[in-house]
């Protein structure tokens, strides 16, 4: 049987927006903001600060939960980044994006294995993970970072051609993803509502 790895669960801090509902499945994305690392300077977009203060690129992950014996593939097909502050907008085709994803189970970390005596408190997070039913989940991971800073370019808006396709057929979104810079030091950006564009474009 096949498995989805959740990559989050074992890289860094990754972050779930709220998500919408394509075709019956649950759209989400993960970010993971990479706080200077893999930084470079763009046109236009030179920052002065210190590598400490960026909360930028981030890395990206467009994340579908759908149900077992019903929904096939999601493809991301188009995408449209926007900033506030910068004025900057990016379009993606599809010819730059990946193909389709399936579904497939999640693949959920086991309790590891120990010859000592576990403690109580061991004990119950080991039952909690056993007890834990895997997603049916389709996952796809830009291979690029987005060299995108929230508390420099202010609002960011990800805006997705999300597809999703069932047994009974497929149904294609636009769903906008925005994020707003966080004042606060430990979290770089805060989630916006993700909202669906029932007229099919994104939000200017």
């Amino acid at each position: 049987m096949s498995c989805a790895t959740n990559d989050p669960a074992t890289s860094g801090v990754w972050r779930k927006s709220p998500g919408a509902w394509v075709n019956g499945a649950e759209v989400f994305s993960n970010v993971e903001a990479l706080k200077g690392v893999g930084m470079i300077e763009k046109e236009k977009l030179i920052y002065r600060a210190s590598t400490q203060n960026f909360d930028g690129p981030l890395r990206w992950q467009f994340m579908a939960e759908g149900t077992q014996g019903e929904h096939l593939t999601m493809r991301v097909d188009r995408m449209q980044i926007s900033t506030s502050r910068t004025k900057r907008s990016v379009k993606i085709p599809h010819s730059m994006l990946g193909g389709e994803s399936a579904f497939v189970l999640e693949k959920l970390p086991k309790p590891k294995r120990s010859f000592k005596k576990k403690s109580k408190e061991e004990l119950e997070r080991d039952a909690a993970m056993l007890a834990k039913k895997p997603r049916w989940l389709a996952s796809y991971t830009l291979p690029d970072t987005f060299q995108l800073y929230p508390k420099a370019d202010g609002k960011v808006v990800v805006a997705a051609k999300i597809v999703v396709t069932t047994e009974k057929g497929t149904q294609s979104e636009w769903v906008n993803f925005a994020l707003l810079p966080n004042t606060n030091r430990s979290k770089s950006f805060t989630f916006r509502q993700t909202m669906l564009e029932y007229d099919g474009v994104p939000i200017e």
